[in-house]
């Protein structure tokens, strides 16, 4: 723990999960993994810190030259959810791991850690992480999957798209790896604007070209237990691997995990 000038006390995001670890369920804690080893942030601004901020830095606290870029919706206004680098780099997660065995909430600590797959850029993309990643016996899929994956475009795919390369929300695979499908997260608040949904089109379009199948998911699709197994139909068929059926002990632990993740993020 460390005082800043503003007049408030800070403590290391490492410090801060593991203090976590002891008090909330496994699954708020890979959240919350995942949130400080990611590119976003979910958090309502209190008045005070506001203020802080507006002090240090003026006009420009919520814009990228802070650090912190607050994302717009459609209409402009600010929403609860920022952009910034990652608080933790994924290397510096595992060697906590070596660091904090035999202390208080080491086990669930450690559990967790397992869990995260790469660097998710918004809370739609963790639920789906957790949704397709995380074994059936913790409410999941169970399948490979990997954050954040650079594609390098092949030069037709760089016509339509007009990108160099294109970093893929969620890869995943069957076991041999032999066959591959993506998932892009499509979340209202930065998708919503015609201009996000004719790139997000021009992007889809280049990696189909390039033999990759997109799955283009919704926080509706992701939410709703029927839908989201039509979903994972599509996805296996892709993927070349049937889908099993979950047992009724498999199906209570999947409505478990999703009374987790379905929250409010900001009041987590």
């Amino acid at each position: 723990m460390r005082q800043t000038e503003f007049g408030l006390d800070v403590a290391s995001p490492l410090f801060t999960l593991l203090t976590l670890a002891s008090s909330v369920s496994n699954e708020r804690l890979i959240m919350c993994m995942y949130e400080m080893c990611g590119t976003f942030a979910v958090c309502k601004i209190a008045p005070q810190v506001k203020s802080a901020l507006e002090q240090a830095y003026g006009g420009r606290w919520g814009d990228a030259r802070s650090g912190w870029e607050n994302v717009k919706d459609v209409s402009g206004n600010p929403t609860d959810l920022w952009k910034r680098p990652p608080l933790i780099e994924l290397s510096e997660l595992t060697e906590f791991v070596d660091k904090v065995r035999g202390l208080r909430g080491a086990k669930s600590f450690i559990r967790a850690a397992k869990c995260i797959t790469g660097v998710a850029a918004s809370p739609l993309e963790v639920q789906a992480s957790m949704l397709f990643g995380l074994t059936r016996l913790r409410g999941g899929e169970g399948l490979s999957l990997t954050n954040n994956v650079e594609i390098r475009m092949t030069r037709s795919a760089r016509l339509i798209s007009g990108l160099d390369r294109r970093y893929a929300d969620i890869l995943l695979a069957n076991k041999d790896g032999s066959r591959e499908c993506l998932v892009e997260c499509q979340g209202k608040a930065i998708h919503g604007s015609i201009e996000s949904k004719i790139s997000d089109s021009d992007r889809t379009t280049a990696l189909q070209a390039m033999g990759y199948p997109v799955i283009l998911m919704t926080y509706g699709q992701l939410a709703d237990s029927d839908a989201f197994r039509v979903v994972m139909e599509l996805i296996m068929s892709y993927l070349d691997v049937p889908l099993k059926d979950k047992t009724p002990r498999q199906q209570e632990l999947e409505r478990r995990l999703r009374e987790e993740i379905f929250i409010d993020w900001a009041g987590m």
